[in-house]
């Protein structure tokens, strides 16, 4: 009996209320073939949704992986710098920082998040192999794209950070959201409830 985990072979993005979003996100247990196919097209999937990072929910597969690339908002002469976090974790947090974030399962919606400045980040590459990199959120976007991206795998969405007012700003963007959920899929989805 195969423990594989069988991922979809076409991605489509999800958006705010999809019950993915919090859905309980599992380990990868399994670093074979499929998974690094997945991968692959996870960032394929992330560049032609002209995202800076995409988690592995927000393409209703619930399991612990994301990807990035944040070279776009480096600059265009920036080389590539694609990144695949199969488990990531964070150990060491420090300091604070804000940045204006946006995402991609909730479109049209930005504002001013506070993250960790510095930590260490912890991943499983495709073969299972653990790494280790310091970040510094408030010198390299990575930092601030990697706690977003592990917020996704925690079924936490950008939008729980908010403040009321920022929420206030936001509401009617996420009825609207909602309302085409409700249709496409004929029930509400996983609403905010604040």
């Amino acid at each position: 009996m195969s423990t594989a985990y069988h991922y979809p072979s076409e991605l489509e993005l999800v958006t705010y209320p999809h019950p993915a979003l919090r859905a309980r996100n599992t380990a990868v247990t399994e670093f074979d073939d499929a998974l690094a196919t997945f991968c692959q097209r996870l960032l394929d999937a992330m560049r032609s949704f002209r995202g800076v990072g995409l988690a592995a929910p927000q393409v209703a597969v619930n399991q612990r992986i994301f990807v990035s690339d944040h070279v776009g908002l480096e600059g265009e002469d920036a080389p590539s710098q694609p990144m695949i976090w199969i488990n990531p974790s964070i150990e060491a947090p420090e300091g604070s920082t804000t940045y204006e974030e946006g995402c991609l399962s909730f479109p049209g919606i930005y504002a001013k998040v506070q993250r960790h400045d510095q930590f260490t980040a912890v991943w499983q590459d495709t073969s299972g192999t653990e790494h280790r990199r310091q970040l510094n959120a408030s010198n390299d976007i990575l930092g601030i794209v990697f706690q977003h991206e592990l917020d996704h795998l925690e079924g936490t969405l950008f939008v729980d950070h908010l403040t009321p007012s920022q929420l206030t700003m936001a509401r009617r963007r996420l009825r609207e959201l909602e309302q085409t959920h409700k249709k496409r899929y004929g029930r509400p989805g996983s609403v905010l409830r604040r």
